[in-house]
């Protein structure tokens, strides 16, 4: 199972990679959107590997930010940041740079510094 650091490591790959393709123009937007989900994810996982839990699924996953008392606080950025990258790749909603960078970083920032306060 990957370790805490190991997670934060590919979060923050993850964050960077999202990061470049929202400057780039519209034909990037759903995988910045879907970027920016999985480096979420994997800061959820990087708490939840200290508390030796490694969900296998979505489902799982999500169970465990609806019920944690520590994750709970950032279970509706984590359902935001979901969805952004649901609507992206499968229902091809055209969202613009600025959901990017206006909606979805703060929801991805206020993951990535509450779970850090954990740690």
């Amino acid at each position: 199972m990957p370790s805490k650091d190991e997670h934060l490591k590919k979060a923050r790959g993850n964050e960077r990679f999202a990061k470049s393709l929202a400057l780039t123009e519209q034909p990037w937007i759903d995988w910045a959107l879907t970027a920016m989900f999985y480096a979420a994810m994997h800061y959820i996982e990087a708490y939840l590997a200290t508390k030796g839990q490694h969900p296998k699924s979505h489902m799982t996953r999500d169970g465990f930010v609806g019920r944690e008392s520590n994750l709970r606080r950032v279970f509706i950025d984590y359902q935001e940041l979901k969805m952004y990258g649901l609507n992206a790749r499968y229902e091809m909603v055209p969202f613009k740079a600025n959901d990017v960078t206006d909606h979805a970083a703060k929801s991805l920032e206020a993951i990535k510094m509450h779970i850090e306060s954990l740690l």
